[in-house]
């Protein structure tokens, strides 16, 4: 997978997916979950303003992602 090719290179980085054990399987090193395949960043079903809020959300967990240190596959919720 790219995400580990990247992480080779010393550069963190943050794999957003909705299938956890799939990203897991592959050994990513960092993982957030999403919402889901057609609408991984947020949920189609609410408000735009929700939505933005959801988005904001995503974002925030990716960014704190980026500055944990992990060993292995660690989802950060």
């Amino acid at each position: 997978m790219m995400v580990k090719e990247i992480e080779k290179n010393g550069m963190p980085v943050v794999h957003m997916v909705n299938m956890v054990p799939v990203s897991q399987g592959i050994g990513s090193n960092r993982i957030v979950k999403t919402y889901g395949i057609s609408f991984p960043m947020n949920d189609p079903n609410v408000t735009p303003e929700e939505q933005k809020k959801q988005r904001y959300e995503l974002v925030g967990r990716a960014l704190k992602a980026l500055n944990t240190s992990v060993t292995g596959p660690t989802l950060i919720s």
